[in-house]
């Protein structure tokens, strides 16, 4: 039980999953470090935590607006960490009419699409992140990667609807 939590625990650093998305952060650092500022970025679905654990509370000339179906952690509404400065948005990612057209430099979403709901869903997230940004980084995890990702059992996204109910 200890190594799955070690495995899987976000909060833990040192954590493979951790250390998973730092590898991811620093790809898209690569992208976006080059960018001229000042810079808006949204990010759908994430936390204040998860750009403070990235390193990131210090970055000059960046906003950063956490567009969220329900209020974050610390319920903030606008906050400046470091030098970021955080605004925190709830709304819906399938229809985002609050934005305008190419209003962010940049959209991010980290292991979101997978949880919107339908593939029809999925594809109306997909066009309102392409209408508000200029460029986006979407990750989702690989379906035929060997574990699934949530609960690190081997092939369990192959598995019958039943077996994964009783697991």
């Amino acid at each position: 039980m200890r190594l799955l939590n070690r495995l899987s625990n976000n909060r833990d650093e040192r954590s493979l999953a951790s250390q998973l998305r730092r590898r991811r952060f620093r790809f898209f650092r690569s992208l976006f470090d080059p960018l001229p500022r000042p810079l808006r970025l949204l990010d759908v679905g994430g936390t204040r935590l998860f750009w403070q654990q990235m390193g990131f509370a210090d970055e000059a000339g960046v906003e950063i607006v956490l567009l969220n179906h329900q209020a974050g952690e610390l319920a903030l509404r606008e906050r400046d960490i470091g030098a970021t400065h955080f605004v925190e948005h709830i709304g819906d990612a399938r229809a985002m009419p609050e934005f305008g057209d190419h209003s962010f430099d940049v959209v991010f979403s980290n292991s979101v699409l997978e949880h919107v709901g339908t593939f029809e869903d999925q594809q109306r997230m997909m066009a309102e992140v392409r209408r508000v940004g200029k460029r986006y980084f979407v990750q989702t995890p690989n379906y035929y990667f060997p574990l699934e990702p949530h609960f690190l059992v081997p092939g369990f996204q192959f598995l019958p609807l039943e077996a994964k109910i009783w697991l």
